[in-house]
């Protein structure tokens, strides 16, 4: 929805600011079930699942950030907004298939409807670190509202970790 100036319109967020660790099934209690008049709401979440399944198949160790339309009361959706977050020393490890998986998703010719995108975390003192500058990431977007205004909250899906954060190493 536009607003008379043109700007993109937010709807209330269903999440409190800042970062909010859940597992898919509470993305769908939180995200679909109280959605019972939502055409594209249930379609929407298939596609996330088989987005997450897709991750978890290729075995990459990564955060997954669920935000947009899709976490708020906006009853139907168009998409869903999904960030895949990679430490270096995965990014840097990926074999061909999880290169061309990321790729995939960067070219957002992934998942219909699934409007993602992959990124590397670099640390401060890594060479890749801002390499242009001091650019805000695309996932440091995530978590504000479109004017910048208010705050709001952001899914994560673990993948490759323990509960505690821990991630898994072979």
């Amino acid at each position: 929805m536009r607003s008379m100036a043109g700007t993109k319109f937010d709807y209330a967020p269903l999440l409190a600011p800042g970062r909010h660790y859940r597992q898919l099934t509470e993305i769908e209690d939180l995200c679909v079930r109280p959605f019972l008049k939502s055409a594209m709401r249930p379609n929407l979440f298939a596609r996330l699942c088989t987005f997450v399944q897709a991750i978890k198949s290729a075995d990459i160790c990564c955060e997954i950030l669920v935000n947009g339309s899709f976490l708020t009361v906006k009853n139907d959706p168009s998409d869903v907004d999904v960030a895949l977050l990679m430490d270096p020393d995965v990014a840097e490890s990926l074999n061909a298939d999880q290169e061309a998986l990321v790729d995939a998703i960067n070219d957002n010719i992934f998942i219909d409807k699934v409007d993602a995108f992959a990124e590397t975390l670099f640390p401060i003192g890594h060479a890749s670190f801002r390499l242009d500058g001091n650019e805000r990431l695309w996932s440091e977007q995530y978590g504000s509202e479109h004017n910048g205004v208010y705050l709001k909250g952001i899914a994560v899906l673990r993948v490759g970790e323990t509960d505690v954060g821990l991630r898994i190493r072979r």
